[in-house]
């Protein structure tokens, strides 16, 4: 990269992850009073609820957004057009959401108190949905850190709102309920921001555009909502099959694990755009690009994994108590999903952005088929466990088939031996040492840490060369300055 998108990359990459970071801690407060001052069954329901929200707001958008950041990132004339016929067409998503979300609650047999919360929350996605004409166009200029700071507003609303009614000692509809409000005040001052940019809504749309729209836009749907249905799918099949309490006690540490996957997605996201712009302009830069940011997502993917592994037991005490103490192993279960996620994210991008999108369809539908059909069978032997197993093997199979699309249908190639280095380098010291005879702990984490840097330098999967390029990226507003 340039100077100049070095420092618009480093700029976008802190304000979201910071904005994101601060919501993340939000959340985990709040599950945290869930567990502790309402229990267990509580805690399964509103999981159950968000899951049913996030569910219908990953398909909320109909794939439009992928679609647009990557033909505006290529042509930036069409922005005003996009936008116009984009909002009219979230808005009659938007409508049409919260029917299908009543619909859920009733047909899968919900409580009434469920079905209520359901109520309330499904204004979250009819305006998450209004919201994601401006960030799409905003993406697509590589402007980030608007919706960083509007994130960070969200959070604060958020953040006073559980306070509110932590302090009032109200339950589910109220925790929901704060929910549709910050959809709320994102589409407000998301609206109000997109001005300052000159991105209005004029209402000059055409039904014929909203239509190629939306036919344009199905296969990054179905890429969007097969793969945001493999994050799921544990919940709802368990929600399905046991009590709440165990619910709860399974959504104690996967919350933790998809919370968070926001940094290595919102890394994927800040290079969308890049690579739908590379690939048209400079391929070999793209296919640089694509092998040493792999690299680095899994290297970052593999840490924050090997640290779930290794400090399960004080993690799941210290958040929820000692009556959550089978939630850590779940998590350590689950601390897999992030370098399956880390390791298929760019080649699932640059699928996406090179009009081999239904490719990456493909690998993302046949690793949720997969994990539908073995999530029964799994938890029938496994329980919450299998849960677990299930969300693992759809994971595995479709960051395989990202991988191997992404190398026969645009010569994109990683780099192997690192990649296997790395994986050596962080698996292995926690291995041993529990081989050796110490357990999963505090000392287990401060000691596998240090040992897997020094095994990853030693085996050359990072060189200086590396370090000098992430701190470039990191932080290039200084030095470019």
């Amino acid at each position: 990269m340039t100077a100049p998108a070095l420092q618009r990359f480093s700029v976008n990459f802190w304000t979201l992850t910071v904005s994101k970071v601060l919501y993340r801690l939000v959340s985990i407060g709040v599950a945290m009073y869930l567990a502790r001052a309402l229990g267990a069954a509580v805690l399964g329901e509103y999981a159950t609820v968000m899951n049913v929200l996030t569910l219908y707001l990953a398909f909320g958008d109909l794939g439009v957004t992928n679609l647009v950041i990557r033909d505006v990132s290529q042509d930036r004339s069409r922005a005003a057009s996009y936008l116009d016929n984009f909002f009219v067409l979230q808005l009659l998503v938007g409508l049409l959401l919260i029917a299908l979300i009543m619909l859920t609650g009733v047909a899968a047999g919900y409580e009434s108190i469920i079905i209520a919360a359901l109520a309330i929350g499904s204004f979250g996605p009819f305006f998450s949905g209004l919201s994601n004409a401006y960030e799409a166009l905003m993406n697509a200029h590589e402007l980030f850190y608007p919706f960083a700071i509007i994130e960070m507003i969200c959070m604060l609303v958020f953040l006073v709102g559980n306070v509110t009614v932590v302090l009032m000692g109200e339950g589910l509809l109220a925790l929901v309920g704060v929910t549709a409000l910050v959809a709320v005040v994102r589409w407000s001052v998301g609206s109000v921001w997109a001005g300052r940019f000159s991105m209005r809504v004029q209402w000059r749309f055409r039904w014929s555009a909203v239509r190629t729209l939306l036919a344009a836009g199905v296969p990054f749907l179905l890429i969007n909502g097969t793969h945001f249905a493999i994050q799921r799918m544990d919940v709802l099949f368990l929600s399905w099959t046991v009590s709440d309490e165990r619910v709860g006690v399974y959504a104690a540490a996967s919350r933790l694990v998809f919370a968070s996957l926001f940094l290595l997605a919102s890394i994927g996201a800040l290079l969308y755009p890049i690579f739908s712009r590379l690939l048209v302009e400079d391929r070999e830069r793209a296919r640089s690009l694509y092998a040493r940011g792999s690299l680095y997502l899994l290297l970052l993917a593999l840490v924050i994994a090997q640290l779930f592994y290794t400090l399960a037991p004080v993690i799941t005490t210290l958040l929820y108590g000692e009556a959550f103490a089978e939630s850590a192993v779940v998590l350590q279960l689950l601390a897999l999903f992030l370098p399956l996620f880390g390791i298929g994210l760019l080649a699932s991008n640059v699928l996406m952005v090179s009009r081999a999108v239904w490719y990456a369809v493909g690998a993302s539908a046949a690793g949720l088929l997969t994990g539908i059909a073995l999530a029964l069978p799994a938890i029938g032997m496994w329980e919450i466990q299998g849960a677990a197993a299930a969300v693992l093997t759809a994971e595995t199979l479709a960051a395989i088939l990202f991988v191997f699309f992404a190398a026969h249908r645009l010569e994109m190639h990683l780099p192997t031996r690192r990649i296997l280095g790395g994986i050596a380098a962080v698996a292995l010291p926690p291995l041993l040492l529990q081989v050796a005879g110490l357990s999963a702990g505090l000392l287990l984490g401060t000691v596998s840490m240090p040992l897997s840097l020094l095994l990853i330098f030693g085996l050359r999967v990072l060189t200086t060369q590396d370090v000098t390029e992430i701190r470039l990226l990191l932080l290039s507003r200084r030095r470019t300055s």
